[in-house]
């Protein structure tokens, strides 16, 4: 018997080692429903399948579940011991989470996802309630931390829930259908909470693991586990249940049902059993053992396992893209809902008014819409050499045309997918441009009530700074615009392109002075006209005047705009770091992304990348944090395509607070956490520039 098609009893979160699976024992267990599978496309229009190269490990990896655009996961390739050790020898199954990228990917570093939940006991496949509020997950039996064996002595698995806390997962207890004389393993919750499917081998099975369903009582309890019967369960073997976000049909692998070989993956609507698995069929399945299939909302991308020859290790990831929903998977449903534009003082409708729908996700960033944002380099006040990087919402009208237009009654009707968020950008011209997160649950629909308020005064100025010679930008420039008649101050900067955009609240003639080091100042006059947007082309002398005779002038001056200096620091400190983890997160990524683009843009620059922690918690512990998560991010860095050595990962721990919250001084949340941030030190810019 091929070993790679074994399965262990010690880890039991494949199925157990008394059901060996080869290719003869699985053709032989078929079950007595109709053979169906799924056909392949006439047009070549197969689904892509690619290894999860990024992630996988020489030890077993498997896709679990998604939480907030982020890929939890199983694995015991964690590297113990001597290089090149045999993976059977390393650590238990641990839980592990990695972030997805625009296109659904998986992305490095592989993280542990919790602190509290990994244990040395084996973790398995997890599901999550909505928002994350509460998750369920396969473990060892045990109590008080230590494996508790049945009557016969052997250790079963049982399904544990854990509440959201804090700073981690807490509140940790079993279900009340777990026996220490069988296992239950392998949950999928629906997502409106009601059902939960599982696999055990419990008595009164078909055989072997055979797949359950539990429905949400009233009073919030479990009703008594259900067999899904013989058109799902055989003789042998039903594992790993996921049931879609539709919540009509499940993917489960069975080495029972006729198949390609070994584990393969299946569907089933639930509402319609008697129908019957559909064999999802090759490129999913193989003569290997292929389950742990999940799938996004839309049915178009997911994950799978699988044994299947060039892996690398003992079971490998795999991501699959399609170009529309996997064949049986049902539309999400979805609710008619009216958005209502109406004037915040006086409550009339307004007609023709833009919409902009977009999806928003559980930590408030808009997913698969990078160009929602941009990137900005500010010059710190009263800081010199300093800098800080900032993400910034674009204004709607930057967001390319609306998707809806308000009617004469100040009305627009669009479909909204139940249980998804979705961000409601409203504008219209002379107003200021309003926002809704809006949320849709079951009992919602009907109208949505944006209202939008008349724009305050605005009088527009727009310009370039540039070299008085050679007409390069200056980024960075600081504009000081003084009203002349009021005195009233109104303070820009020039972007990374040299560029500045600004609204005046006054009408009539500023004077604007204009600074940046290594330049003159210099002292412009011009005037704000209603209704008319003025641009002006502001030249800086360099300050050193010898430059105008130089025969490297232009390079010289080219050097001297640049927005980075050898020296400089770069401060990030809008990062929401999670409590205590060191885990890469969106809103973390959201930067590193950003400073990626600036790392390509000068393919010579090398920098210290340094985090600090807040004084809460234990000195060692913060120390150890901050020098984990500058690793993650180097890791994060490097895989986007930044040379390793470019790159000096630090971790001051909360040796470094920027306030008065050091160690001992009572402070509120807020205060403490101004002292968690990312500090870029640039050691070195680099001649080169990337045009970008």
């Amino acid at each position: 018997m091929n070993p790679r098609i074994r399965f262990s009893v010690h880890l039991l979160l494949f199925a157990l080692a008394t059901y060996p699976l080869t290719a003869d024992a699985q053709q032989s267990g078929k079950s007595k429903s109709k053979d169906r599978f799924r056909e392949k496309s006439a047009l070549g229009r197969e689904p892509i399948v690619r290894q999860a190269a990024a992630i996988c490990g020489p030890g077993a990896d498997y896709p679990s579940a998604y939480l907030n655009q982020q890929l939890v996961f199983v694995s015991n390739s964690a590297r113990t011991g001597k290089e090149g050790s045999n993976y059977k020898n390393r650590p238990s199954f641990d839980l592990y989470v990695a972030l997805l990228d625009g296109n659904e990917e998986a992305m490095p570093p592989r993280q542990p996802f919790s602190e509290e939940m990994n244990s040395s006991l084996n973790e398995g496949q997890v599901t999550f309630a909505r928002q994350g509020k509460y998750i369920l997950f396969t473990r060892n039996n045990n109590r008080g931390g230590v494996q508790k064996a049945g009557a016969d002595g052997r250790v079963r698995m049982k399904i544990y829930q854990a509440r959201r806390g804090k700073y981690d997962w807490e509140d940790i207890r079993e279900l009340p259908f777990n026996h220490d004389d069988y296992s239950c393993m392998h949950p999928s919750l629906s997502v409106d909470g009601q059902r939960l499917y599982f696999a055990s081998d419990m008595p009164g099975g078909h055989g072997g693991f055979d797949l359950y369903v539990c429905r949400r009582q009233p009073d919030g309890t479990w009703s008594a586990p259900e067999n899904l019967g013989p058109r799902v369960n055989t003789e042998k073997n039903e594992i790993f249940p996921f049931i879609t976000f539709g919540g009509k049909t499940l993917l489960f692998a069975s080495d029972g049902h006729k198949g390609l070989g070994g584990l393969d993956i299946f569907s089933i609507n639930v509402d319609n059993l008697e129908e019957g698995p559909l064999n999802l069929n090759e490129p999913f399945n193989s003569k290997e053992d292929d389950f742990a299939m999940i799938l996004n909302e839309d049915g178009t991308r997911g994950f799978f396992a699988s044994r299947r020859e060039g892996g690398f290790g003992d079971a490998d990831i795999y991501s699959f893209w399609m170009e529309s929903a996997l064949e049986n998977i049902e539309k999400p449903q979805a609710n008619r809902v009216v958005i209502s534009v109406i004037d915040g003082r006086t409550g009339q409708p307004i007609p023709k008014a833009e919409v902009r729908i977009l999806q928003s996700t559980d930590d408030g960033f808009v997913s698969r819409r990078n160009d929602f944002y941009y990137t900005e380099l500010a010059p710190v006040s009263d800081a010199p050499n300093s800098l800080t990087l900032r993400i910034v919402r674009k204004d709607a009208e930057a967001l390319g045309p609306p998707d809806l237009i308000t009617n004469v009654e100040g009305k627009a009707s669009v479909d909204f997918t139940l249980y998804r968020s979705y961000l409601i950008l409203a504008s219209f011209d002379g107003y200021q441009t309003a926002e809704r997160l809006y949320t849709m649950e079951p009992d919602k629909g009907g109208e949505i009530v944006v209202a939008l308020f008349e724009q305050p005064s605005c009088h527009r100025m727009t310009g370039i700074i540039s070299t008085d010679k050679f007409n390069t930008r200056i980024p960075n420039a600081v504009l000081l615009f003084t009203h002349k008649e009021s005195n009233r101050q109104v303070v820009v900067h020039s972007d990374l392109n040299g560029e500045y955009n600004i609204c005046l609240p006054l009408e009539g003639e500023y004077l604007v002075q204009v600074k940046r080091e290594g330049f003159k100042p210099q002292f412009v006059t011009t005037t704000a006209i209603r209704g008319k947007s003025v641009n002006t082309i502001i030249r800086l002398e360099p300050a050193d005047l010898t430059l105008a005779t130089s025969a490297d002038a232009a390079k010289t001056e080219a050097l001297l705009a640049r927005p980075l200096q050898d020296g400089y620091v770069i401060t990030i400190d809008n990062i929401r770091f999670e409590p205590g983890r060191a885990s890469l997160n969106r809103s973390f990524v959201q930067y590193l992304d950003a400073l990626a683009e600036l790392m390509q843009r000068y393919p010579e620059m090398e920098i210290d990348l340094v985090v600090h922690t807040d004084a809460r918690g234990d000195a060692k512990a913060n120390l150890a944090l901050s020098e984990e998560r500058a690793n993650n991010a180097k890791a994060y860095l490097v895989y986007k395509g930044i040379a390793a050595d470019r790159i000096q990962p630090i971790g001051k721990g909360d040796s470094q607070p920027r306030n008065h919250c050091a160690r001992g001084v009572a402070c509120t949340d807020a205060e403490h956490d101004i002292n968690n941030r990312l500090e870029v030190k640039v050691r070195k810019v680099g001649l080169r520039v990337r045009t970008p």
